[in-house]
């Protein structure tokens, strides 16, 4: 949609005009539908805690109805980019839910809400937290959270240094455990055997687990999940095996998408296990949820497999023995995870076990959370769902029991595996900025958590105990994941703070300085160099695994021997080239202060300079493999901008995204090289939570955007179509001139994989809706890429109205959408729908304050409502933000005359003058109003004799004085700029003659007789005539006032040539103006008088 003005609006009589923004080129990327909410036909209460059923916020009186009429209200949407607004509505909430409460001891037949009343009311429900202590614990429960201590908080590690709290453990005379056997497969990266495990079996064994639930109630994969948990675990012992199944899970998740290596070609560290495509099929999903994930079976998977093997044939050749794409299924789990209208990125492999991580996890640490998808507030313990307005799902939740809040009370580690999962959740998500509510809230919760369990030591306030070191470095560990996820969330200036409190608890000295050195190998003079001073408080005994520091070092990509640069600075004083050992997590801590660097500061030379001094002190050591692939992952970005070092920084990208495949490539061309020299998953996955590794699939689209960059366009197009970036396939594809590609592209991959996405890029190649619609269908409505580019389609095809339809659809479901929300409200001033845009625009500047034209819309919209105090507000934000807009100084010069504000009217009238100076003729810009300029002198005038009778008031009198100034300069630059204009002269003369200036005001009146003896035929004008004559009436009163006789004659001679031009012009005697002469003649006899 072109940004123009389609419509105005006024104040009083004067016209506005509305700001718009141009839309072209705009990706409105936006996930969700407006669906209706489904009943259910029976809810589950376990501990008889009774529900309070919220309307969110509609009038009380309507809830006074008898209970047989069933109305739907539609919930409350809150759309706040700041994420503490929320709270403001809390308490709001929570007291309409108490006013509507069933509760039993007020209802007399001790009536529960049925689901369908629940539905029908709204989806918001409150409850009493379930809130108990830790259970009482037996030999077994002692000895599981014994292995959770040593494994789970150790990063799914078990060291060597670890043999004295084993035999502690062996201490308890029992058998190796379940626990004990399930957290050493964990630890050995022997993920699929824990999740096919035992325990895995019974938790997943296939029963009715939710009989109250038939499947028109639509419960989720995620609500089931929590059903089985809290069934299964009723001791403190399942629930830590249930954790090792979640965190399995999770690794397994983060192994395929993340760190690598593949499950596939011998890819997984398994002794005796050389075809993992087998045990896949039995754990993703586990059988108990095949057809709830609508699981295309084996045969007609196989057969859709060979119907489109043309199509397939290149992935075939890059995925040898991966398993089939099932697309229903992976629809059907990326609905559950999708998040506040966001969807999931399609292309991530087996987000099932995501999927399963997440619900086991969040119900263990946090067991009063329903899910993910609503929004929860504890106040006063009692716990206040709000349903995800998207959902076509009624609430579904039951409060826990006791005993099983009292079991997962005395786990340790389930709040951060639970912020972790959560984290790699909202990564997931294809939203360019994470603004999901919902997951920030509950990310929040956990890590709050953890810091006030496991960081109780008060940094800079206790002197360092050793004892207290392992305590230390878990607290830095919690600190640093926390800063991350504030920097995954954008939120709190990206973790700044708690980074430095991580150093802090890290016992790391780090200094940004700098010092001489030499860059390159030739250079001869040395220069001022960044450097990055970073030693330990005690000294780091690590144990030096030479061969494993071998195999890591080989990710680097050396530069070539024809390069000029050195390796690494070569420093004047051999002091700056030592480098202190430190450990893995004091190397991550850098690397999030090299995070930080970029954070705070523009992508400049200097910034650059300082993350490379932070980078160049991680590389000195090889410790970790995702740790030194994150380093060399971060210097290849800043050495890919310089000349030098362009060509070995892609190919360094190109490495690392080979990683995550064990297929042979241009980097890892030996099976040496792909597989022995690789290390195994639990080592990769150890560290992957303290850094920023990018997944699979952002990785391969930052390699296809630089390639594109170099103009390697093909290579480029082929990366994205990996991924499914068809935006950016069609780009390439039209570079390299390959135009019809793009769609034959688009359509061969619907054969193998039919997805929302796809479909929307069909849509977009095409220009047919009905792709977007089959995207809706696809996505069980939950893709509002959809409903957006839908609007657009009949937004540029007139049709406004179903246009609106559409985009409030898509902010309905996903409400932080700035963009969608501003078209939305031009679309609504044009249909003169004033309420919905004013709606639209709040939102808009709630979510982006520093959108200078929604501020200047919602100014507008007050001004078409005849309220101009609440525009003037609007529009000084809307100045604010941008002061070029002489659309916005209109509407300010207005509003300001109907609050009589004539100072900043003044102002206003200078700028516009300016404008219309200095801009081009073809913006229009068009002149003061003469009703404006009247309006500033008349008022400015009266304030100026209000403040003269009541001379007390000395402050009022000099500003009426400053106003005074401030009115005869804008006359000055309005006489100067503009043509001559008898009224500007009328009114000049009217302001110097009030403020006792009679010569300018007789000058100015001379002026105003000549401009309008200028007018052609002025003599017979009915208008020009009545006013010449009034002109020189005024100049006579003031002639007589002080005048020599000398000028009163000068001034009879032009009268009377003024009376014989006009006798002149009239050959008709009868139809002479005879009103007119007879004016002209008394003042002739009176300047008679006056010279006698």
């Amino acid at each position: 949609m072109d940004g123009k003005d389609d419509d105005s609006c006024s104040s009083g009589d004067s016209a506005v005009a509305f700001a718009y923004l141009d839309f072209e080129g705009v990706d409105f990327n936006s996930d969700g539908d407006d669906e209706k909410h489904a009943d259910a036909d029976e809810v589950r209460n376990k501990d008889d805690t009774h529900f309070n059923v919220s309307s969110d916020l509609v009038d009380k009186e309507k809830k006074k109805e008898t209970k047989d009429s069933e109305k739907e209200q539609n919930p409350a949407v809150i759309t706040s980019k700041d994420y503490n607004e929320k709270e403001n509505l809390n308490k709001i909430l929570l007291d309409s839910c108490q006013s509507l409460s069933l509760n039993k001891a007020t209802n007399s037949n001790n009536h529960e809400p049925s689901p369908k009343e629940l539905a029908k009311v709204n989806n918001t429900i409150s409850y009493e937290r379930v809130a108990t202590t830790a259970s009482l614990l037996d030999h077994e429960d002692k000895l599981a959270l014994a292995q959770e201590r040593l494994v789970l908080l150790n990063d799914c590690t078990i060291a060597k240094s670890d043999e004295k709290s084993k035999s502690s453990v062996n201490d308890f005379n029992l058998e190796i455990s379940r626990v004990q056997m399930m957290s050493e497969k964990l630890a050995n990266g022997q993920y699929i055997d824990v999740l096919s495990g035992t325990t895995a079996q019974e938790l997943f064994q296939i029963t009715e687990v939710i009989e109250d639930f038939p499947e028109t109630a639509k419960t989720t994969v995620s609500q089931r999940i929590r059903d089985m948990v809290i069934g299964y675990c009723n001791n403190t012992a399942k629930c830590v095996e249930v954790e090792i199944i979640a965190i399995a899970a999770l690794n397994l998740f983060m192994q395929v998408n993340y760190t690598g290596p593949s499950l596939h070609h011998g890819g997984v560290a398994r002794p005796g296990k050389e075809d993992p495509v087998k045990e896949m099929k039995t754990i993703n999903p586990h059988k108990i949820f095949v057809s709830h994930l609508k699981v295309t079976p084996d045969e007609a998977l196989k057969a859709s497999s060979k119907q489109n093997g043309d199509a397939k044939e290149n992935d075939n050749e890059n995925n040898e023995n991966e398993l089939p794409v099932d697309i229903p299924f992976r629809n059907a789990v990326l609905s559950e995870l999708s998040v506040d209208g966001e969807w999931p990125c399609p292309v991530c492999k087996y987000p099932y076990f995501l999927l399963l991580a997440r619900s086991i996890l969040l119900t263990l640490a946090d067991p009063n959370r329903p899910d993910w998808s609503h929004y929860v507030t504890i106040d006063n313990n009692k716990v206040l769902v709000q349903c995800d307005a998207s959902s076509n799902q009624i609430i579904h939740y039951s409060p826990p029991p006791k005993a099983f809040v009292a079991n997962a009370l005395n786990l340790t580690s389930a709040q951060l595996w639970s912020g972790r999962a959560a984290v790699a959740h909202v990564r997931l998500l294809q939203a360019d900025d994470p603004s999901s509510l919902n997951l920030w809230q509950e990310v929040k919760c956990m890590f709050e958590s953890c810091k006030a369990r496991f960081c109780h030591i008060n940094n800079g306030s206790e002197e360092k105990d050793p004892s207290l070191k392992e305590s230390r470095q878990l607290a830095s560990k919690v600190l640093l994941e926390y800063g991350l996820a504030e920097h995954h969330f954008d939120y709190n200036k990206k973790g700044k703070t708690l980074f430095k409190e991580a150093l802090v608890y890290a016992d790391l000295d780090v200094q940004v300085t700098g010092a001489e050195g030499k860059r390159t190998k030739y250079q001869q003079k040395s220069t001022a160099q960044m450097l990055v001073r970073a030693k330990p408080a005690s000294e780091v005994v690590l144990e030096k695994d030479i061969d494993r520091a071998e195999k890591i070092s080989k990710q680097l990509i050396d530069h070539q021997d024809e390069t000029i640069l050195l390796d690494k600075v070569k420093y004047v004083e051999e002091d700056d080239n030592i480098h202190h050992e430190l450990s893995i997590l004091q190397q991550t801590i850098l690397l999030a202060l090299c995070l930080d660097v970029k954070n705070d500061n523009p992508m400049d030379g200097l910034t650059a300079e300082e993350m490379g001094a932070f980078l160049e002190r991680v590389l000195q050591q090889h410790d970790d493999w995702m740790v030194y692939a994150t380093g060399l992952l971060e210097r290849a970005w800043l050495e890919s901008e310089r000349n030098h070092t362009r060509e070995r920084a892609i190919l360094q990208i190109q490495a690392l995204a080979d990683q995550h495949t064990n297929r042979l490539t241009l980097t890892q061309s030996t099976f040496q090289a792909a597989v022995e020299d690789s290390a195994p998953p639990q080592d990769r996955l150890r560290y992957i939570h303290y850094i920023v590794y990018p997944p699979r699939w952002a990785a391969l689209r930052d390699l296809a955007t630089r390639y594109a960059k170099m103009g390697i366009v093909t290579s480029a197009a082929e990366i994205f179509e990996e991924i499914e970036l068809w935006d950016e396939v069609v780009e390439c594809y039209r570079r390299a001139g390959k135009e019809n590609k793009a769609e034959q592209v688009v359509r061969t991959r619907l054969q193998v994989a039919e997805t929302p996405r796809m479909w929307a890029a069909l849509g977009d190649i095409t220009k047919d809706p009905s792709h977007y619609e089959r995207a809706l269908e696809v996505s069980n409505g939950k893709f509002s890429t959809a409903y957006v580019a839908l609007g657009k389609h009949y937004s540029d095809k007139g049709d406004l109205v179903k246009a609106a339809d559409y985009f409030k659809k898509a902010v309905s479901v996903k409400p932080l959408s700035p963009f969608v929300w501003f078209r939305l409200g031009t679309l609504s001033m044009r249909l003169k729908d004033w309420s919905t845009a004013m709606h639209a625009f709040s939102e808009v500047v709630q979510q982006e304050p520093e959108e200078g034209d929604a501020w200047a819309n919602v100014a507008a919209i007050h001004m078409q409502n005849r309220n101009p105090a609440e525009a003037y507000p609007a529009l000084n934000e809307s100045l604010k933000i941008n002061r070029n807009n002489w659309r916005v100084w209109f509407s300010k010069l207005y509003t300001c005359m109907d609050l009589k504000k004539y100072d900043e009217a003044i102002q206003a009238c200078q700028i516009l003058i300016d404008f219309k100076l200095k801009r081009n003729e073809a913006e229009g810009i068009p002149c003061i109003d003469e009703k404006v300029v009247r309006g500033i002198v008349g008022g400015t005038i009266a304030k100026y004799k209000k403040a003269i009778d009541d001379k007390d008031n000395i402050p009022e009198f000099d500003a009426s004085k400053r106003s005074i100034s401030r009115v005869r300069d804008l006359l000055s630059k309005l006489t100067s700029s503009m043509k001559s204009e008898a009224w500007l002269f009328e009114v000049s003369a009217f302001f110097h003659e009030s403020v006792g200036c009679d010569d300018l005001a007789l000058d100015d009146l001379m002026k105003e007789y000549r401009a309008l003896h200028s007018i052609r035929s002025w003599e017979t004008d009915n208008v020009a005539l009545p006013k010449l004559c009034g002109v020189i009436s005024q100049m006579t009163d003031l002639h007589t006032k002080d005048s020599t006789p000398d000028k009163l004659r000068k001034f009879k001679f032009l009268v009377n040539g003024v009376i014989k031009r006009i006798k002149a012009a009239y050959f008709d005697i009868t139809k002479l103006p005879t009103r007119e002469l007879d004016q002209l003649e008394k003042i002739i006899n009176q300047l008679d008088d006056k010279v006698n």
